[in-house]
C-alpha cells in the first residue's frame, strides 16, 4: 500500500476514491463533504474494508460523533499503536459542527498523522478559509459527496447497475430516476431489488421491469408537495387541485396525503422560526431529518408565506383531519375542500404579515 501526503486537487469524487483504493493508494485524512448520504456511507465502508481486516476491526476501529466526543479522545485513540500491528481507523461525524477550539487537539494530527493511523470525517459544509480545511486539503483528501442532479443520478444508476451485473440503457436509467427520485440510497435499493429479480442470463433492465418492481420515491411525492404549497401560497386553486389529483392518483391514501401536507407546513414553520433565531440550515436539516435542499425550499416558502399563513395552513389541515376521521366528509372531498380553504385564505394572510 502506498501512503500519499502531497497536496491534492480540491475536487475529488467517490469515483476517484474507488480508483485509488483499487490501486492501493491511501491518504491519512479524508473529509467527506456534502449531503449525499449514500456516497458518504459507501465511501467510509470501502475505506474501512480496505484498511482493516475483519479481525482488526473490533480493536483498531473507532466511530465518534462530533458534539458527543472530545477531539482529544479521538487524538489519543489514533496516536496509540494498533493492537496486533496493522492500522487504526477513526470516523468522526459532523466535523463541521465543531467549534474552532474543539478541533484544536486534532490539528497536530491533521498535519502529521502517524503512519498507522487514518482519520475519516464527515460534514455538510466547511468554510474553505479555515485552518482546518486547509490542513485537510494539504495533507489528505476532501471527497465531494454532494447530491446529484437528475442527469448525474441517471449516470450513476448506469454505472451502479453494471456493478450489480445488470444492463441498463440510458432511457431506462432516466426512467428509474423519474420514478424513484435522486436519492442514491433509494436508487441503490431499487437496483439491488432488480438484480435479485433479473436472471443472470437476461440482465437487461427495461422500463417494464421498473414499472413492475420500483417503489416511487418519497422525493417524488415531496416535489409534488413543494409545488402544491407554492400553488396554495399563490392562491392558484386550479394548479393546487391538479397536484392534489396527481397525489391521489399515485395510490397514496388520502390520510397519508393529508399527513404529507401537514408535515410540509410543520417543516416550513420550524425552519422559519429556527432561521429567525439564527439556527444554521444544516442544523435545521438534522433536527428535522430532511436534506439540505428541502430546508432551503422550506425557508423560501416560509419567507413568502409568513407566520400567520403558516398557522392558518396547519389549522386548516387539522380541521380536514377531524372531518375525515369523524366521517363528516369523504376523504377526497375533505382534501379538495382543504385546497379551497388554503388557496383562498393563505394569500390574504401572507399579504397581511
Amino acid at each position: 500500500m502506498q501512503m500519499v501526503r502531497q497536496r491534492t486537487a480540491a475536487q475529488y469524487t467517490y469515483q476517484d476514491l474507488k480508483k485509488d483504493l483499487a490501486g492501493g493508494k491511501f491518504y491519512p485524512v479524508y473529509l467527506f463533504m456534502g449531503d449525499e448520504d449514500w456516497l458518504i456511507s459507501q465511501g467510509i465502508k470501502e475505506l474501512k474494508d480496505a484498511l482493516l481486516s475483519d479481525a482488526e476491526t473490533s480493536w483498531n476501529f473507532g466511530e465518534f460523533q462530533g458534539k458527543e466526543t472530545g477531539c482529544d479522545e479521538i487524538a489519543a485513540f489514533l496516536s496509540t499503536l494498533p493492537v496486533f500491528g496493522g492500522r487504526k481507523v477513526a470516523v468522526l461525524r459532523d466535523f463541521d459542527r465543531l467549534a474552532t477550539t474543539e478541533v484544536e487537539p486534532l490539528l497536530p494530527l491533521l498535519e502529521n498523522m502517524p503512519e498507522h493511523a487514518h482519520l475519516l470525517m464527515t460534514g455538510e459544509n466547511i468554510d474553505q478559509r479555515t485552518k482546518r480545511y486547509r490542513m485537510i486539503r494539504d495533507h489528505g483528501k476532501i471527497v465531494a459527496a454532494n447530491r446529484l442532479d437528475a442527469q448525474g443520478a441517471a449516470a450513476w444508476v448506469m454505472e451502479r447497475s453494471r456493478d450489480l451485473g445488470l444492463s441498463m440503457s440510458g432511457s431506462s436509467a432516466r426512467y428509474l430516476v423519474s420514478q424513484v427520485g435522486i436519492s442514491l440510497g433509494q436508487l441503490n435499493n431499487e437496483l439491488e431489488k432488480l438484480a435479485c429479480y433479473k436472471d443472470e442470463d437476461s440482465p437487461e433492465v427495461g422500463i417494464e421491469d421498473i414499472e413492475l418492481l420500483a417503489v416511487k420515491g418519497r422525493e417524488i411525492a415531496d416535489n409534488a408537495i413543494f409545488r402544491f404549497t407554492d400553488a396554495v401560497a399563490d392562491g392558484n386553486e386550479q394548479l393546487a387541485v391538479k397536484l392534489l389529483s396527481q397525489l391521489l392518483a399515485s395510490g397514496r391514501e388520502p390520510l397519508s396525503i393529508l399527513a404529507m401536507i401537514a408535515r410540509q407546513f410543520r417543516i416550513i414553520a420550524f425552519a422559519w422560526e429556527a432561521s429567525r433565531v439564527g439556527m444554521h440550515p444544516g442544523d435545521i436539516g438534522r433536527e428535522l431529518g430532511v436534506p439540505a435542499f428541502a430546508v432551503q425550499r422550506a425557508l423560501t416558502q416560509g419567507q413568502r408565506i409568513g407566520p400567520d399563513a403558516i398557522r392558518g395552513a396547519l389549522a386548516a389541515a387539522a380541521q380536514a383531519d377531524r372531518e375525515i376521521k369523524s366521517g363528516f366528509y369523504q376523504p377526497r372531498a375533505a382534501l379538495e375542500l382543504l385546497v379551497i380553504r388554503l388557496t383562498r385564505t393563505l394569500p390574504r394572510l401572507a399579504h397581511s404579515t
